[in-house]
């Protein structure tokens, strides 16, 4: 399982390089967030009509 998105990791439908897009973050009551946790994403691909496809292909990189 690979974790960690590399500089230059490419999306595997369309090759272009792919963004951290924050998924959830964690208050412990104080006013900053304590953790935030980040998905790979691609802008043009994951709200396409292949996304499906996509979120596969994604979960077979990067296990989840």
């Amino acid at each position: 399982m690979n974790s960690e998105l590399l500089h230059g990791d490419l999306c595997p439908l369309c090759r272009r390089s792919l963004t951290l897009r924050p998924t959830v973050v964690v208050r412990s009551n104080v006013p900053y967030p304590t953790r935030t946790d980040y998905l790979p994403h691609c802008t043009s691909c994951a709200n396409a009509p292949n996304a499906q496809k996509w979120n596969d292909l994604m979960n077979e990189r990067y296990g989840s």
